[in-house]
């Protein structure tokens, strides 16, 4: 995985770079959803659909309605991973907490409980995000609590036509498709390898060119 994958400026987020509908849909649902006061909300999808870009969204968006939330990331919570967050402060008194990649409690669950206790006793709303598929450790009474939480909470799944991710692929010169290449970020990252460094400037002009040739 490329270095660049570990780091997330949450101002560079926006619209222009969304590839599919999906997403878009995917916000419009949990604003509706916040705004009613839905407890807690699941955001689904495969490595690279978008999962963090729709977080990231959806937080602009409500900080836009005068609604204050704060964002974490899971492996940076557990120290498994260095995530270096740029630009994503969190709202004091938070009324909408943001769990990115929640499922990596699912690998280590004592290890995590005391963030489990954090998510599940937060007061407002909580939207996760969980990949698909799903790997679950072997402590299962530890997780029963965050599972029954989970479950409760309404869901919706990233998806992505053939044709969206073969029209983005086509656009930064992948002409050959692997089948594991189902989602824009497994494009990215296979791109990335193939052509080293100088891919990265491409792949910036290609989002943020307003082309609506692949942003739909």
């Amino acid at each position: 995985m490329d270095e660049n994958d570990y780091v997330i400026n949450c101002r560079e987020v926006n619209e222009n770079s969304l590839i599919g509908s999906s997403i878009r849909e995917i916000v419009n649902w949990a604003i509706n959803k916040v705004v009613n006061n839905e407890r807690a909300l699941t955001i689904m999808g495969e490595a690279g659909s978008g999962k963090t870009t729709a977080l990231l969204l959806i937080m602009n968006k409500l900080r836009e309605l005068g609604i204050s939330t704060a964002y974490v990331n899971t492996y940076n919570e557990l120290g498994l991973r260095a995530i270096k967050m740029i630009n994503c402060h969190s709202d004091t008194n938070a009324r909408v907490l943001l769990v990115d990649d929640i499922d990596a409690v699912f690998t280590m669950p004592k290890m995590a409980q005391g963030f489990i206790n954090k998510v599940i006793g937060f007061r407002g709303t909580v939207i996760a995000s969980l990949t698909i598929p799903l790997l679950i450790g072997n402590e299962l009474e530890t997780l029963e609590p965050l599972v029954k939480f989970l479950y409760s909470a309404s869901r919706m799944i990233i998806k992505y036509r053939d044709d969206e991710i073969r029209a983005f692929a086509k656009r930064i010169g992948v002409t050959s498709m692997e089948p594991t290449m189902r989602t824009p970020g497994m494009v990215l990252r296979n791109f990335r390898r193939w052509s080293g460094s100088n891919g990265n400037s491409l792949i910036n002009k290609v989002l943020s060119d307003g082309s609506n040739e692949v942003v739909l």
